[in-house]
């Protein structure tokens, strides 16, 4: 169950169009995989061997969030320590307080939106929740909280295949993290039973790359991604896999 700042995250919020809000890393889980592949490498060291008080967390929040507007606007690879301390408003020696690098930054926003993916997901498949078609609306609610996930974490969803393939670390998080997706899906699929022609993995990990897709490229477009969109994608789901049931 995700937490932040002590609340949890649960399948309800999920089937409220509530996506888990964005959490701090867990700081062992990130410190493992930043150092992941480099014996006797500390990355993030001074943030990741201690617990953070409130303060601690709340400026370890603004760099991240900065880094994500930092990389909104120049991009992944063009981003830099500078750009990230100015839009958060700090100095460089409290950059360096909580990460050693851009990279070790880039691997805790990897910890943070692996995490709560699998969380929506994990909710979809443990809530109780059900998509099997009787009440579109729940499908209508859990697309929309996909949503919100995906344009909050946009620059890291926008460049996940090459975050994967530049870092094993990270790589193997994030495959684990799209394995959790897809089994939850996929068991939505195959608990309704109305499409017998359907490898329900196959189309499980459609629906996810679907759902993805239809967000860079609406993104890319320069389209919303709004209520009517939304609408639009939980019918061709909802009726290529659930609407046996009606």
């Amino acid at each position: 169950m995700a937490t932040n700042g002590g609340r949890s995250t649960t399948g309800a919020q999920a089937a409220n169009n509530e996506p888990p809000a964005g959490r701090l890393p867990d700081l062992a889980e990130a410190a493992a995989l930043s150092t992941a592949g480099e014996p006797g490498i500390a990355i993030g060291l001074p943030a990741s061997k201690r617990a953070l008080r409130s303060q601690g967390r709340e400026t370890m929040r603004k760099l991240l969030d900065a880094a994500m507007v930092a990389f909104d606007r120049r991009g992944f690879h063009a981003t830099r320590v500078n750009d990230v301390v100015d839009i958060a408003n700090m100095s460089h020696g409290t950059f360096y307080l909580y990460f050693s690098n851009m990279s070790d930054l880039v691997r805790a926003l990897t910890v943070e939106v692996a995490t709560d993916a699998s969380e929506l997901y994990r909710a979809l498949d443990e809530a109780g929740t059900s998509l099997d078609g009787k009440n579109p609306d729940d499908l209508r609610l859990w697309i929309g909280a996909y949503s919100k996930l995906w344009l909050r974490y946009a620059p890291l969803f926008r460049s996940w295949t090459e975050l994967a393939a530049a870092d094993d670390a990270m790589g193997k998080r994030i495959r684990r993290t799209l394995g959790t997706m897809t089994d939850a899906m996929s068991a939505q699929i195959s608990a309704a039973g109305t499409a017998s022609d359907v490898d329900p993995d196959v189309a499980g990990l459609a629906v996810l790359a679907m759902l993805d897709r239809f967000h860079y490229f609406r993104e890319l477009m320069g389209d919303p991604v709004d209520d009517e969109a939304l609408d639009t994608l939980t019918t061709i789901v909802h009726r290529a896999l659930f609407s046996g049931t009606d």
